[in-house]
């Protein structure tokens, strides 16, 4: 086996029954002052209009229940009240910090968690596993749950349980069947595990059933690394290490939106992160400018746009999550190494800089893997 070397959906608007009857009264449109102006007694029983509840939204504009004035794409989320304000597919999240894969020079695993400005609160031990990639599952299909799926020293399939219980539940160690190892993994919210090899993807059952999706040739095509899904719509993002981008769904099957350079890579990654913006994001080093950064990949242009970037070449970039729930001013989270220190890097859209929000004590080189926002929420597919 050759590995590359790597530098391092439809929203279904809940509508009222419109009332067509002749006579149309008109619409309320006093404000609730006890409600920060925000009008909430509507009278939509006339309404016919496409906005049924008058919050500026129409379904075909993103409104997931146009029967709820409280609900728009405009919309905050409010973590208390079961519904999903902001429309983004997920419910009362309300992000709360980062899970960090932790594996030490010895191969026992961790699952750190950290609050959004780098505070250590709590060190998961999930020994003898050694985390690389994961994702955190809360709510698998109509069953909530509360575990994280990982990779498994790049040979197996885990689930780890809140007390740091550890199963393998998918051997792919025989190198005779699988010619490259496991890398990304991510689980939609209808329960589906996803994990993706250099040369396929393919889904797996919590019995280890392994169906394969799609497959290419990692050598001349496409060497798939990174892998992330959006909760939304469940369509999955393939990341390739030299800036390769497709995506899978049920409906389209795999699409190539760009193919990498091999000879002349324009970037070099090992991940990628769904913003609750809609993006997809790769932490990377940009090969022509010499510098790294956070891009987005941009689907008119089916090109990579650098969001942020910086030219400090003491560090390298892993894997990243991403905190886009205000979507003017994203907040970047990204793995890596500096020197023999096991980091944690915070990048704010628009500044072009990379702070440090966590870094260890002491430099046994170690290394900070994986990496997926903490929020709470459960799913809706609207």
């Amino acid at each position: 086996m050759t590995l590359r070397l790597i530098p391092v959906l439809c929203l279904l608007a809940a509508c009222d029954e419109v009332n067509t009857s002749f006579g149309v009264g008109p619409k309320d449109t006093s404000e609730d002052s006890g409600n920060g102006g925000i009008d909430t007694s509507v009278d939509t029983s006339g309404d016919t209009d496409a906005d049924q509840d008058d919050d500026g939204f129409s379904p075909e504009q993103g409104d997931c229940d146009d029967a709820n004035p409280r609900v728009s794409p405009a919309r905050d989320e409010d973590d208390s009240d079961g519904a999903d304000n902001d429309c983004d597919g997920k419910v009362d999240e309300n992000f709360a910090g980062l899970e960090v894969a932790w594996v030490e020079t010895s191969g026992a695993g961790h699952i750190l968690t950290f609050d959004t400005i780098g505070r250590l609160e709590e060190d998961l031990s999930i020994a003898p596993c050694a985390p690389y990639f994961l994702d955190h599952v809360v709510e698998d299909g109509a069953q909530v749950v509360d575990e994280w799926i990982i990779n498994d020293g790049l040979a197996y399939l885990a689930h780890v349980d809140g007390k740091g219980n550890c199963t393998q539940f998918a051997d792919f160690s025989d190198t005779e069947v699988y010619e490259f190892p496991p890398y990304g993994v991510t689980v939609t919210p209808d329960g589906t595990i996803y994990v993706v090899f250099g040369d396929q993807l393919a889904t797996v059952t919590r019995e280890g059933v392994v169906t394969q999706l799609a497959s290419w040739n990692a050598e001349e095509e496409f060497f798939a690394i990174g892998l992330a899904s959006d909760p939304l719509t469940g369509t999955v993002a393939i990341f390739d290490t030299s800036g390769g981008f497709a995506t899978y769904n049920e409906t389209d099957g795999i699409v190539f939106h760009l193919m990498p350079n091999f000879d002349a890579p324009a970037i070099s990654t090992v991940s990628g992160a769904h913003g609750d913006d809609g993006g997809w994001y790769v932490p990377a080093a940009d090969n022509a400018a010499r510098t790294y950064g956070v891009l987005r990949f941009d689907m008119a242009s089916a090109g990579w746009e650098m969001q942020d970037a910086w030219s400090d070449e003491d560090w390298i970039p892993f894997m990243l999550a991403v905190d886009a729930s205000d979507d003017t001013r994203p907040e970047f989270y990204v793995t890596a190494s500096a020197g023999e220190f096991r980091t944690l890097w915070r990048i704010i859209h628009g500044t072009n800089a990379a702070d440090h929000a966590y870094m260890s004590e002491s430099g046994d080189r170690s290394r900070f893997y994986g990496i997926v926002m903490t929020d709470g929420a459960t799913y809706t597919n609207h």
